[in-house]
């Protein structure tokens, strides 16, 4: 069975912390990280089942988030990213995950 791979960017926002999936642009809160991740992955969660009880293809269409989040989510990832390959030999660094799109 195939998973489905999804992004979540997390963001402080005053007292609390702000968490949206970026492909379905489903959003939650939540006072910690934790929560926040929580509440995401529970709305997120909420949302496919609802799409899966519609028995509707067209339902399930992604509705990305903002080019702004996305940009977020890629500075955060590419510091993130540099800071871990550090310690990793160049032979285990690189994992491909592809797509064959072709009508």
């Amino acid at each position: 069975m195939r998973r489905l791979h999804l992004h979540n960017l997390i963001e402080k926002e005053g007292d609390l912390y702000s968490a949206v999936c970026l492909e379905l642009n489903v959003a939650s809160q939540g006072k910690t990280i934790e929560e926040a991740r929580k509440n995401l992955r529970e709305a997120v969660e909420l949302y496919l089942e609802d799409v899966l009880e519609a028995e509707d293809e067209q339902e399930f269409i992604p509705r990305p988030a903002s080019m702004e989040e996305w940009m977020k989510f890629f500075e955060a990832e590419a510091k993130s990213m540099a800071k871990e390959l550090s310690k990793i030999p160049l032979s285990k660094r690189i994992e491909f995950e592809e797509i064959v799109y072709a009508k």
